[in-house]
């Protein structure tokens, strides 16, 4: 990573602590074997090119457009997602289509984004799980991420493991393990009413919490794959190639989400951050109140996600 990276990614830690005097220790993400199961590594993991065969690194603005003729995107005058934080508001989303979207990432700030959407079928072929990385993993979802630079996700945790897939452009993420729950404090203390389009996102750490604190950080490059464990905070910022400023990623997870939250309430640091989140409002937050009563049985949708 590059001198300017390390010391944007200080600056940003410095403006969310509010001192300029403490900065969490950052390590570089260690590389992994991908001939190793994706289930035993209990650490985030990099693995270079793994993904440089997919066609969807030869994507160009035309065939995507042609595959692709509408977009459901977010808005955000700051460039953060979900939530805007020059209105504190969740960012509104609409469908354009892909052509506009393309040529306002031409234009300017990333004031739109393609966050998260599931992979449409039209692009499923051009982005075939690795192996043996996911030998006897079956995907549950795929998600597609479309950007111009400087876009950024806050910090947040995923449920499921999640294997992120640079294609275009560049992503910079920094990581935090599990252990690190009891300093993480949501943006919004109203969350756990949050709409089915949020995400459990955004962290406000204290100086005096920074102490001691120990991150990953790593660069991706197009071809280039992340391994997220489950739990695992991680914080993302889109960096666009120069020549046409687009970053694109696909996220594949597993198990689904329903599967993933008994293993993840073992992480007890988590019980004094949510203590009131239930399973059902987990899956009902990512994918609607219907959809979450169908997925689990009535006695495990009241169940809390973490137990003393």
């Amino acid at each position: 990573m590059d001198l300017g990276a390390r010391q944007r990614t200080r600056q940003s830690w410095r403006r969310r602590a509010g001192s300029a005097d403490v900065t969490p220790a950052l390590a570089e993400v260690p590389v992994g074997d991908p001939a190793r199961p994706a289930a035993s590594f209990a650490t985030p993991a990099v693995f270079r090119g793994l993904c440089s065969a997919w066609p969807a690194c030869r994507w160009t603005e035309q065939s995507l457009a042609r595959a692709l003729p509408t977009v459901r995107v977010s808005r955000s005058r700051s460039g953060e997602y979900p939530r805007d934080s020059a209105s504190g508001k969740p960012c509104p989303m609409e469908t354009v289509p892909t052509a506009r979207f393309l040529a306002a990432l031409r234009e300017g700030p990333p004031t739109v984004y393609v966050h998260g959407e599931v992979l449409p079928d039209a692009l499923l072929a051009d982005c075939p799980p690795p192996h043996p990385l996911l030998r006897g993993e079956r995907v549950a979802r795929r998600s597609l991420w479309l950007s111009g630079d400087g876009a950024r996700s806050p910090l947040h945790y995923d449920l499921p493991m999640v294997l992120l897939c640079q294609l275009h452009g560049r992503k910079r993420v920094t990581l935090y393990s599990p252990r690190y729950h009891d300093l993480m404090r949501p943006q919004c203390s109203t969350w756990p009413a949050l709409t089915a389009q949020e995400r459990i996102a955004g962290t406000s750490l204290g100086a005096a919490e920074l102490r001691g604190c120990e991150g990953l950080i790593v660069e991706l490059r197009p071809g280039d794959a992340l391994l997220m464990p489950s739990g695992w905070w991680h914080e993302v910022e889109s960096v666009g190639d120069a020549r046409d400023r687009l970053c694109a990623s696909v996220g594949l997870n597993w198990p689904s989400i329903a599967d993933a939250l008994p293993a993840f309430a073992s992480h007890r640091d988590a019980v004094r951050a949510y203590p009131v989140l239930t399973q059902g409002r987990v899956v009902a937050m990512m994918h609607g109140e219907a959809k979450a009563r169908a997925a689990l049985p009535r006695a495990q949708y009241d169940l809390p996600v973490f137990a003393e």
